[in-house]
């Protein structure tokens, strides 16, 4: 095998699996033919990002935002219900997802847990798990994944970046471990290559949840988004 085939299978290996929506695509691509619509407002950040997240995880859409970030616009939405995750210029996470009731395991099945975390990806080497829903034996996990450092050497090319990457992984218990069964991949973005990249900030906003979307616009008015 040559040199570029080599590096060509190893980047592949690295990158996400396709999703339903498109080989490497995270957000869905709107239809014309939807027109549900989320807007808000937000006061106490700036946003770099704003995705609605379809209740059962299939379709991921990605907002128009405010010149200055303080506000956001879902346009093109089909008629459903949507959770929203909000990303902050200074580096914050807010969310409403629906993973389910708050989990109360046993050390040993929250250890095997947190290692089907882990295993579930291998090129990222640090991950914190922001929140986690369980319910009948299956567990919905919100993960940050960060790769910091170099991402591929010895192949020519010196990639001067990190990534950082949110995901909801869905795990089910078999025996003493669990195994992925799916991810849904929300955000992906290169970081500067900083050694010890700190995690985002993250804050669990149950109105950002179970957002009913149909013909009529929806308008949140004013999310204050300040620390607390």
């Amino acid at each position: 095998m040559d040199r570029k085939t080599l590096i060509f299978a190893i980047v592949a290996a690295c990158a996400p699996f396709a999703r339903a929506d498109g080989p490497g695509r995270i957000h869905t691509t709107p239809l014309t033919t939807d027109t549900g619509v989320i807007t808000a407002k937000v006061t106490g950040a700036v946003l770099t990002h704003a995705l609605a997240v379809e209740r059962d995880r299939t379709r991921v859409y990605l907002a128009t935002l405010a010149a200055d970030g303080a506000g956001f616009r879902f346009s093109n939405l089909p008629v459903g219900r949507f959770d929203l995750v909000l990303v902050t210029k200074d580096n914050r996470v807010l969310e409403g997802l629906g993973l389910g009731a708050k989990p109360a395991l046993p050390a040993d099945r929250a250890k095997h847990l947190e290692a089907g975390v882990t295993k579930a990806d291998s090129f990222f080497n640090r991950h914190v798990c922001h929140r986690t829903g369980l319910a009948d034996g299956v567990a919905l996990v919100f993960v940050e994944r960060i790769r910091d450092g170099q991402i591929l050497r010895g192949s020519g090319e010196d990639l001067n970046a990190g990534l950082r990457r949110l995901e909801i992984i869905e795990l089910r218990e078999a025996a003493d471990e669990w195994q992925m069964v799916r991810t849904r991949h929300l955000y992906r973005m290169e970081t500067p290559r900083q050694p010890g990249l700190p995690f985002f900030t993250h804050r669990h906003l149950p109105a950002l949840g179970g957002l009913r979307v149909a013909t009529t616009p929806r308008d949140l008015g004013t999310l204050d988004l300040s620390q607390t």
